[in-house]
């Protein structure tokens, strides 16, 4: 029997396209038969909304009681959703407005569907040409056979004596040959050659897969049609607030159109200038999906696990994305210096969205890919695998081209992947969603590895000028994960690497350490949670105070010399990390080290609390910490000196309101806080010390001990006294020491002159000044009695100043005040 059929998978194979499988997958990407009672969801919902945000969510809830709902009421005759329908009206202009988007995208996917329909099963469709072609190819073969009996009628009746010749055949204009085969003696058949059904077959099987082919373009053009204007809708209704990812109607979040999504954004960013419209349009549904599971306060919280939805959505927008093209997309983040700013702010927003979706995709705690193992590695987006997981003998290439003379520095293939490293970081690098615990520590490893390959080609004079960026980058999406942040600087190969090397921009290992040392929001600093961040605050210190040149970024002259090395943010950061933990580092000792318990106390009443985790850091790592930030850069040695001014005196006086909580108001020996007394003279002794044995080329920073403690103190007094008088530091928070002083010293001190506080700047003035303010702003004992000459005023010698504080001192807190002058003494006295 000859085989003349084909099937329909057969053709789409010949045609290299899948048109009735397309077809199929759009229906049940849009469920149009589903569409009526999903309207009948969102006129229930849209009655009850209180706005846009609402809508999705409440169409959510309603989704599991939808089988009560009349969605018929809401369709037309033509069989689309009645925007006109008084069910379809919401609780004002905008909520009609998202409702008028929603329906208007179910009855273009409606039209789609029926559009797509009928390129299969129209009247004229390729389901019909494909019948045809079967039935086509069935009428040739019979035709064939008709011709051949034809041909050998003049031949019946007649005894043959021998074998008879092939005889030619005509059909439909064409000719085939037909040979005898002997069934007996005398006794012949004649038949077409071998595989002369086959070739009928492949004949119409090539015409159907033609068919099939034009078939395939014709859904490209109307899933494309209704794919863009789809998105059109989306980018209206999200700028209304509406959450494409939320609801029951899913369009926005389908597969299908994560790769339309994609493949357009690849296309927009190949552009010399890239609509910033487009990039956002085609980056609405990452939007909404991130928006949904996380909050841009806490971006380490997230709300909840990404819908499978949402994950498939992801993994295909992901999956059209390769090495290159991320490369691209984060060159958005970054150059868009002279732009206008909406035009600059759109690029990013965009490159933000990609970050974040990617860092969710990779999320295994809200049901993203864990790449903790091969076989989550491999599921991984093959762009972020290679940028993360790739090859990286270009780097160790280029290091040993500087590191070997006259090898010429590296080559094009060292700058191509810089380049290309470059651009993924800094995609990374806009993230405002915390990476995975895993996927953190990965990214801050290649980071710290490529850095330290590459800040060796600005050696001896350097070999190019292209910096690397991209470490920095990684290091700042790194940094939204406060865990692994402190993870990794309790790591002493990670800790040392990424400290110890030298950073063209250090804004994200800085922004790591701050993350890596701060306990976050919430939890108690004797909560378990919170001794990761205290050890990981006392490794940084100890290594800072022992490394000082590597913070301060001069370690290797021939590099530092020659290279844009900027270590301002992590010298910043290391300042913030030493003022958040002033009080520890403040107590003094022989020798430096962590302590923790999880049961008892390793600090009793420590400025009013009891620690389980704390750390000492000795007199020698302190003045060498201190010595560090006296060396920082300008505006980071000022803003760290004018924070332990405040630290000095919020220190003070809050330790002045405890004792007066604990005793009242009444006169005599308060002895209950002399320790905090004596742990501000320590510090005050360390600044005098430090400056005075480790001068700066900066004639201006000599005097900055006085005029920073003692403006600073007076600033506290007439402008941070209206946040009451309970602990300034819980209220600033954390971080708000030094970013408080910026906005609270008074105008115009930075351009006093310097010699009118040179008589000011002397001996224990300053610290002991500051403690009488802090006295006075907690209506300590009667120190309110008296006035201290306000530098800012002019006209004021240190003997005014001193005068004043002391009557303060004798007649408030005598016992206190000789606490903090033995220990400045001690602190301040020269070493041998």
């Amino acid at each position: 029997m000859p085989i003349l059929s084909f099937t329909r998978d057969e053709v789409e194979a010949a045609a290299d396209a899948r048109p009735w499988k397309r077809q199929v997958a759009f229906r049940e990407e849009i469920s149009p038969d589903d569409m009526a009672d999903t309207a009948a969801i969102y006129a229930r919902a849209a009655g009850e909304a209180g706005d846009a945000g609402d809508l999705a969510r409440g169409a959510t809830e309603l989704g599991g009681d939808s089988g009560s709902l009349d969605g018929e009421s809401l369709v037309d005759e033509e069989g689309r959703i009645d925007a006109t329908s008084r069910g379809l009206q919401g609780n004002g202009a905008d909520m009609d407005a998202v409702v008028g988007y929603v329906v208007r995208a179910m009855n273009r996917a409606l039209d789609a569907d029926e559009e797509v329909h009928d390129v299969i099963h129209g009247e004229r469709g390729l389901e019909a040409k494909y019948v045809e072609h079967l039935n086509a190819a069935i009428t040739e073969w019979n035709g064939w056979q008709a011709a051949l009996e034809a041909a050998l009628q003049p031949d019946l009746g007649l005894v043959l004596f021998g074998p008879p010749f092939p005889i030619s055949v005509e059909y439909g204009g064409e000719r085939a040959i037909a040979s005898p085969r002997m069934l007996g003696l005398g006794n012949y058949e004649f038949e077409f050659p071998l595989g002369f059904d086959a070739r009928i077959r492949t004949k119409y099987l090539r015409r159907a897969a033609e068919d099939a082919t034009t078939a395939d373009g014709e859904i490209t053009d109307a899933l494309d049609a209704y794919r863009g204007k789809l998105a059109e809708f989306g980018q209206e209704l999200g700028d209304l607030g509406y959450d494409l990812s939320d609801g029951p109607l899913g369009l926005w979040t389908s597969e299908g159109m994560a790769v339309y999504a994609a493949d357009h954004l690849a296309d927009e960013m190949r552009k010399d200038h890239p609509d910033p419209e487009e990039l956002l349009r085609w980056t609405e549904t990452l939007d909404a999906i991130g928006i949904g599971i996380h909050t841009a306060d806490n971006p380490d919280t997230p709300l909840r696990d990404m819908t499978p939805a949402e994950r498939a959505y992801l993994d295909a927008f992901y999956g059209r994305l390769d090495k290159e093209e991320l490369s691209l997309l984060g060159g958005l983040a970054r150059g868009a210096e002279g732009m206008d700013p909406d035009v600059a702010g759109n690029r990013f927003t965009a490159a933000q969205r990609v970050a974040d979706g990617l860092l969710m995709l990779t999320n295994p705690e809200i049901g993203g890919i864990d790449p903790s193992n091969a076989a989550g590695r491999a599921a991984l987006p093959a762009g972020l695998r290679d940028h993360l997981y790739g090859d990286r003998q270009a780097f160790i290439d280029g290091f040993v081209d500087v590191s070997i003379p006259n090898r010429g520095g590296p080559d094009d293939a060292y700058w191509d992947a810089l380049r290309d490293f470059n651009g993924f970081g800094q995609l990374m690098g806009a993230a405002s969603v915390a990476p995975g615990d895993r996927l953190a520590t990965d990214m801050a490893h290649a980071a710290v590895n490529v850095q330290g390959l590459t800040q060796y080609h600005y050696f001896d004079g350097g070999y190019g000028d292209t910096a690397n960026t991209g470490s920095d980058g990684l290091l700042r999406a790194v940094a939204l994960n406060s865990g692994t942040s402190a993870e990794l600087l309790n790591d002493r190969t990670f800790r040392e690497s990424a400290l110890g090397i030298h950073w063209e921009d250090s804004t994200g290992v800085g922004d790591l350490v701050r993350s890596g040392t701060t306990v976050p929001d919430g939890v108690d600093h004797n909560d378990p949670e919170a001794e990761a961040y205290t050890h990981a605050a006392f490794n940084v210190l100890e290594y800072a105070a022992g490394h000082n040149e590597e913070i301060l970024g001069t370690k290797n002259h021939n590099i530092s010399e020659y290279g844009p090395i900027n270590h301002s943010a992590l010298q910043d950061a290391v300042g913030d990390t030493a003022l958040q933990y002033m009080d520890m580092i403040s107590k003094g000792g022989t020798a430096s080290g962590f302590a923790s318990s999880a049961t008892d106390f390793t600090d009793v009443n420590l400025h009013g609390k009891d620690y389980r985790y704390s750390f000492d850091l000795s007199d020698s790592d302190r003045e060498s910490l201190f010595t560090l930030m006296n060396h920082a850069d300008g505006d980071v040695r000022e803003n760290f000196f004018n924070g332990v001014g405040q630290w000095q005196e919020m220190s003070a006086h809050d330790a002045f309101r405890r004792d007066m909580d604990a005793q009242g108001q009444q006169d005599g020996e308060r002895r209950g806080e002399s320790s905090v007394f004596d742990h501000i003279g320590r510090i005050a002794g360390t600044v005098q010390h430090v400056q005075e044995v480790a001068p700066v080329n900066d004639t201006s920073k000599n005097q900055f001990t006085g005029y920073g403690a003692i403006s600073t103190a007076a600033s506290v007094v007439n402008t941070i006294g209206d946040f009451g008088k309970g602990n300034l530091v819980a209220q600033l928070g954390a971080f708000g020491l030094t970013e408080a002083l910026r906005y609270t010293l008074p105008d115009g001190a930075a351009a006093v002159d310097a010699a009118q506080w040179e008589a000011v700047n002397w001996g224990d003035t300053s610290a002991r000044a500051t403690i009488a303010y802090a006295a006075q702003r907690a209506e300590y004992g009667n120190a309110e009695d008296y006035r201290i000459p306000v530098p800012s005023e002019g006209g004021f010698n240190q003997t005014d100043v001193i005068e004043s504080v002391r009557n303060i001192e004798g007649d408030a807190y005598q016992h206190y005040a000789q606490a903090m002058i033995n220990a400045y003494n001690r602190a301040a006295e020269p070493r041998d």
